[in-house]
């Protein structure tokens, strides 16, 4: 039951980050690699974008996210809920692992430490695969130890020890530090026999199932080697000690005299064992960093891998104490309460990448979920950020807006400079009208950024505002639109079989003008098409007479336009106004589908209209 009450409370602090925050760069490559951005990547494709992409990366992780997005979809609370399960099975596991080498008293207060410890809880939501090394990490520790302690054991227990072995090895690189501590204490403290051999042979073979990829684990590490931002030994230690007691440093005193006590008092076989694991895995990492220069204050989660271990130390040290509860009841209170402010603070970012970038950065999924089902086919949204890099084009050419703009979304869009740069407002502005006709305007109603106004002001000077998409104290969204559009104007597209697209079209007889506006947008796939066709606009009448036409070379339309036709002295009647796309050497005319009815084609009506009679 206290398990139960535990894990709950884990999944709780867990959940709270699902949707708090939007993904930060770690996470955004995740996802590329994923395959987030076009569709799910195969096995080989996913491998091939690590290789070129993230060479430092094994591909285990990116496999099962990419499966599990595949089943739950890519928006963030999907893709950290991943992660989430596989820290409260990692809860369940360490406690498993912890009763049964040491004892039940240990093993509830190490899952209950675990579960407090801000900086684990971070990983629980986050696109990455730290939750499932870890979990991956005491499963195959508990494995090992049920081999190597005589535990009763069947071919399963094998099986799932050289499997988990293999899995930890393509989840990360750094697992290799687990089977150093491991492979450290099975020589020196676990007799010989033929069941110590029988474990050194499922290791090999658990490595000689990850020899395919040890040729670009040995460029990856290449890759990442010698950054001149890592951290000395001092400074990774320090860091790796504040963050083990939840950047309360008075506690490491109380674990210090309980940790003593307690073996004084009885000393444990098996706590002397983890020990010196947790003390060969420590220095390995520590001398590993000291070579190679890999490890940066902002990468303590290297280290994560270790924290089952520290914790189920410290548990035992708490509970092996004379009147333990007396101890234990104070120290989880403190340990709780530094867990929440740490978690709260800013200094918590000092440790866990580059995520203060997400602080500055417009929130950016609750445009994504309050856009949700309302968004057209060739809308575009304009924001505002005060950072630019919301815009900044990642790894694989995609940034935080693409993800979830164009991701999740389906449309496109960009986070203006809110500052007051009105040079450069006007060009980008003025940039985005001419390349789309569907406008999403979006701002914060309490902050409203310093260049609104005259995007505003730009804006409507060519569309028209329509019904607000969003209307909430702390976000606006509208839409505009070109005005031969009308705001319920759906998407019209047409798809010819030859690689050109009309993306939307759309026209309107204005009868105080004498004047038929047609607008059309287009889409091209390979700009030599763009020589070899041309475009009609046509009026006809009823008995398809043409009466007015006007044909251009593809190649002189802008992505959209809008052409006119004048009605100036055509008789009354009703008359109707077509489109035609046809090959301009044969005058051939192209076939082409409407992908929303399946409707196909040659010439395609836009607008029927009525000229009255002046009497």
């Amino acid at each position: 039951m206290l398990m139960i009450v535990i894990l709950l409370l884990a999944f709780g602090l867990g959940a709270n980050g699902l949707n708090r925050d939007i993904i930060w760069t770690d996470e955004l490559y995740s996802v590329s690699n994923m395959g987030g951005f076009d569709s799910p990547y195969s096995p080989t494709q996913i491998i091939d974008s690590l290789v070129t992409y993230s060479p430092d990366q094994v591909p285990l992780y990116y496999l099962l996210g990419a499966g599990w997005a595949s089943v739950t979809g890519w928006s963030q609370v999907s893709m950290r809920y991943f992660a989430l399960l596989a820290g409260i099975l990692m809860i369940a596991w360490l406690y498993r692992f912890a009763a049964d080498t040491v004892n039940r008293r240990t093993a509830i207060v190490a899952a209950l430490l675990m579960s407090t410890s801000a900086f684990v809880i971070l990983y629980f939501h986050e696109i990455r695969m730290y939750t499932m090394l870890m979990c991956l990490g005491i499963a195959h520790s508990w494995l090992y130890w049920r081999l190597a302690h005589n535990f009763r054991t069947t071919r399963l227990t094998w099986f799932l020890f050289i499997l988990t072995a293999t899995m930890l090895l393509y989840t990360h690189n750094f697992a290799i530090i687990l089977f150093v501590g491991l492979g450290a204490y099975h020589l020196l403290f676990i007799s010989k026999s033929r069941q110590w051999l029988n474990i050194i042979l499922a290791w090999g073979l658990g490595a000689v199932l990850f020899l395919p990829y040890i040729p670009l684990v040995i460029n990856g590490l290449s890759y990442a080697s010698n950054d001149k931002e890592a951290a000395s030994l001092l400074v990774a230690a320090e860091a790796l000690a504040g963050l083990l007691v939840n950047n309360f440093d008075l506690l490491w005193s109380a674990l210090i005299l309980s940790f003593g006590c307690a073996l004084y008092r009885k000393p444990n076989h098996t706590i002397v064992s983890l020990l010196i694991v947790t003390i060969i895995m420590c220095l390995s990492l520590l001398s590993l960093n000291e070579q190679f220069k890999i490890i940066k204050v902002t990468r303590i989660r290297y280290f994560l891998m270790l924290w089952f271990l520290f914790v189920i130390l410290f548990a035992y040290s708490l509970t092996s104490v004379p009147r333990w509860l007396i101890v234990t009841v104070p120290f989880l209170l403190l340990w709780g309460i530094a867990g929440v402010y740490l978690e709260r603070s800013v200094n918590i970012f000092d440790y866990a990448g580059i995520r203060n970038d997400v602080r500055v950065y417009p929130p950016l999924h609750d445009y994504t979920d309050n856009l949700n089902n309302k968004t057209r086919e060739g809308d575009y949204l304009i924001g505002f950020s005060e950072n630019w890099f919301v815009n900044w084009y990642r790894k694989h050419g995609w940034s935080p807006v693409d993800y979830y703009v164009n991701s999740l979304l389906g449309i496109d869009g960009v986070f203006l400079d809110a500052s007051l740069r009105r040079y450069r407002l006007e060009r980008d502005v003025r940039g985005i009208l001419r390349e789309h006709p569907h406008l999403l305007l979006a701002h914060d109603p309490n902050d409203v950024p310093p260049n609104y106004a005259r995007a505003l002001e730009i804006i409507q000077e060519t569309y028209m505002p329509c019904a607000l998409l969003v209307d909430k104290p702390d976000l606006l969204i509208q839409r505009y639109v070109h005005p031969v559009m009308d705001c319920d104007h759906e998407p019209a597209p047409i798809a010819y079989g030859n690689g050109i697209k009309i993306i939307d079209r759309a026209a309107r007889y204005v009868p105080e003008s004498n004047l038929v506006q047609i607008l059309t947008w287009w889409e091209v796939e390979d700009e030599g098409l763009l020589d070899e066709y041309n475009v009609s606009m046509q009026i006809i009448t009823s008995d398809w007479q043409n009466v007015r036409q006007e044909d251009r070379h593809l190649y002189e339309l802008p992505p959209w336009d809008v052409i006119e036709l004048s009605t100036a002295d055509l008789p009354p009647g009703d008359y109707r106004v077509m489109l035609i796309l046809y090959h301009r050497s044969t005058g051939e005319k192209v076939s082409g589908a409407d992908p929303t009815t399946g409707e196909t084609a040659k010439i395609w009506p836009i607008l029927e209209f009525t000229i009255e009679s002046d009497s």
